[in-house]
């Protein structure tokens, strides 16, 4: 949730991000969604909304502000580094927020289904390749936290996993159930009281940033797995080139579904400190959420077919190069990890 793809998979597309103008509708929905939490008395989140919380990594209750977006505030603990939202939203409104029908069903009908599906696959492709890698079979019991309308869930089946997934969302369960036919329980991780040594291999891909306590998740998800299991997921990086160019208006601050973001040494910390070791972490500069800002004449439709054919191979020349640099520098907005307890 939250990025797109450069897409070159149609011709005569009238921009270059085929689904671009569709991105930019979920972006004002839920900057919408936002500012209806906020008292314009103040500027601020109504107060009955929100209570103030301590750093959830280590406690400490000592931060510094790091970027107001739409009434909300992000923090940086001067102790450890963790990003989050403070003051939070009460479980309850918290819960409200994610359940949004409308912002959700278009996110469901208009992005997951017809793109972001499609754009991931053959990032779920190599995930999987690399969990096989790592522990030398696929005839393993997989969990998919978060796992949205069950693409990866069903590919992992199809792999040879014995696959299973967690999804809160009713729509997205009830998608899965009718047309991906694979096992999907509608509860959080906490409820559904796994024994312990369940699992091979937990997933979360683009879940830690939606959760107020990610140590107490990472611990859960250790005790679930069996020793020398193997937990890989995706998050977002605010110690990133995007983040330090953009400032508040980098596309990841989107309170208040992201409560929260992780540096590489903060989220090694996490692992480690709920029993993970061998931690690997890889970085993805995502071109397009600087582009949207700074050059947003790429996305825009050019005059002419000849044009728009220059408009796209300049976008495809710029993101290669600069993602390329940016990895190779270890400063992408988003991280993709693996780690096997111990």
């Amino acid at each position: 949730e939250g990025r797109h793809h450069l897409c070159c998979g149609q011709k005569e597309e009238p921009v270059v991000y085929e689904s671009n103008d569709r991105w930019q509708e979920f972006y004002c929905r839920l900057n919408e969604k936002a500012l209806s939490l906020v008292d314009p008395r103040t500027g601020s989140v109504k107060a009955e909304l929100v209570r103030p919380v301590s750093c959830a990594v280590c406690g400490v209750d000592s931060t510094v502000p790091r970027a107001q977006v739409n009434g909300f505030i992000y923090v940086t603990c001067r102790q450890c580094g963790f990003v989050y939202l403070n003051p939070q939203l009460r479980p309850e409104a918290l819960a409200d927020s994610y359940n949004d029908a409308e912002v959700r069903r278009y996110f469901f009908e208009q992005l997951l289904l017809p793109f972001v599906e499609r754009d991931q696959e053959p990032e779920f492709q190599s995930r999987l390749r690399r969990l096989t890698e790592m522990t030398g079979t696929n005839d393993l019991r997989l969990l998919d936290v978060g796992c949205a309308a069950g693409k990866f869930l069903m590919m992992a089946q199809e792999a040879g996993f014995r696959a299973e997934g967690l999804e809160l969302n009713a729509e997205y369960v009830e998608f899965i159930r009718v047309h991906r036919r694979v096992a999907v329980r509608q509860e959080l991780l906490a409820d559904a009281v796994y024994p312990e040594d369940s699992f091979d291999v937990v997933t979360l891909w683009d879940v830690l940033e939606h959760v107020p306590d990610p140590r107490t998740l990472t611990a859960e998800i250790a005790r679930i797995l069996k020793p020398g299991g193997i937990v890989a997921l995706t998050t977002i990086n605010h110690d990133c080139f995007n983040e330090r160019i953009l400032g508040k208006r980098w596309r990841y601050w989107m309170p208040p579904d992201h409560v929260c973001s992780f540096s590489p040494a903060v989220l090694r910390r996490v692992l480690e400190e709920s029993g993970f070791h061998s931690i690997m972490i890889e970085h993805h500069a995502m071109w397009e959420v600087l582009a949207d800002v700074c050059v947003p004449w790429i996305a825009r439709p050019a005059a002419s077919s000849v044009l728009r054919r220059a408009q796209k191979l300049a976008s495809f020349v710029l993101a290669w190069m600069y993602q390329t640099f940016l990895n190779v520098l270890h400063s992408g907005d988003l991280l993709t990890v693996y780690a096997r307890k111990r």
